[in-house]
């Protein structure tokens, strides 16, 4: 057992700072591409054109979510990988809700301090998808592509990289209380926080993901909560621009 707890990072620990680092730049490409895309489709340009782009920002992004994959199994110490039952899935959601309540209690507390009703994040998002409201094949393809990117791509590549890859190719085996602090305050600082209630709040989902990989060690539990979370909070904001 004292063996298996002494477990430490493969490689050079400084050279698996630097490759976060360099990751932590990329993570949020897909999302951009999938803005350029909704960019295109709102100005009325040749729907072939988004067409064309959007199959380049598909195999752009499968790209990049196979890097994030062969690092993480290149370097992770946790290849344990446990399968998922239904105590895990109901565990999961338990996560899920209490995310939400705390969602629902910080933007309350931004209304109030801040009169501000959303982060500067789903600001951002919001606009995005205002530009989608005239309804063609151009804009019906730029809408699915940002939604299987904000709801699947974007909490897979960030959980590889905040949770999975930071721990295990950074820190040893045992540690806990850095990486979980640490995570979440990078984690935070990538979401476009303009105000102290907006950057909490995002670490303390942060937190709540971290928590929900740390349970068995296994990152396909992070990636479910953030999934169901990002698909609640993408699918809202589409019934608010559309209705």
């Amino acid at each position: 057992m004292e063996q298996v707890n002494s477990i430490r990072p493969k490689g050079n620990r400084v050279v698996n700072v630097l490759i976060f680092i360099g990751l932590m730049i990329l993570v949020s490409s897909p999302t951009m591409f999938a803005g350029s895309i909704i960019y295109l489709a709102s100005n009325n340009e040749d729907v072939w054109k988004v067409i064309v782009i959007t199959i380049i920002g598909i195999i752009f992004t499968v790209l990049v979510m196979w890097l994030f994959r062969w690092y993480y199994q290149k370097r992770s110490y946790e290849q344990d990988q446990h399968q998922m039952n239904l105590r895990d899935i109901l565990i999961n959601i338990t996560w899920f809700i209490g995310i939400r309540i705390a969602v629902v209690i910080f933007v309350a507390l931004m209304k109030a301090i801040y009169n501000k009703s959303s982060s500067e994040n789903d600001k951002i998002l919001m606009q995005q998808l205002k530009e989608l409201q005239h309804i063609n094949i151009s804009t019906v393809i730029a809408l699915l592509f940002f939604l299987i990117i904000i709801i699947f791509v974007a909490p897979y590549l960030e959980e590889l990289l905040f949770r999975g890859i930071f721990k295990e190719t950074i820190f040893k085996k045992t540690a806990f209380l850095l990486p979980l602090i640490v995570s979440s305050l990078i984690f935070s600082s990538l979401h476009a926080s303009t105000n102290a209630i907006s950057f909490i709040m995002y670490m303390v989902m942060g937190l709540c993901f971290y928590m929900a990989y740390n349970r068995r060690k296994n990152i396909k539990d992070s990636m479910m909560v953030h999934m169901i979370n990002n698909a609640m909070a993408g699918i809202t904001m589409v019934i608010m621009i559309f209705t």
